[in-house]
């Protein structure tokens, strides 16, 4: 693998990472398709993120997590549990680009 495709990789491993703070599955989400259509080879380790039910789950998760910032009681509790979840999610993101 050469330097820059080291570089690509971490580049985009840290910008997925940085985009699950604002939405948690989003961003996993998006990895899914990528990996469903091709377009975003991951690692062995989490190659079930390109599977057909993390692409369900992850679309049934994001959904739930819009539609909770739309009611303000969910949206505080969904706050409290999204934190330490971004964390998790991000270093999954991170991870699952990072091919070497």
């Amino acid at each position: 693998m050469s330097e820059f495709d080291v570089a690509l990789s971490i580049a985009l491993g840290v910008g997925l990472a940085a985009a699950v703070g604002f939405r948690v599955f989003l961003p996993l989400l998006v990895m899914s398709i990528a990996a469903q259509t091709d377009h975003l080879t991951l690692s062995d380790d989490l190659a079930w993120l390109g599977t057909p039910p993390a692409l369900t789950l992850l679309g049934v998760a994001t959904v739930a997590e819009v539609l909770a910032y739309y009611i303000p009681g969910v949206d505080n509790a969904l706050d409290a549990l999204a934190t330490p979840a971004a964390l998790v999610a991000g270093t999954l993101a991170s991870a699952a680009v990072m091919v070497e």
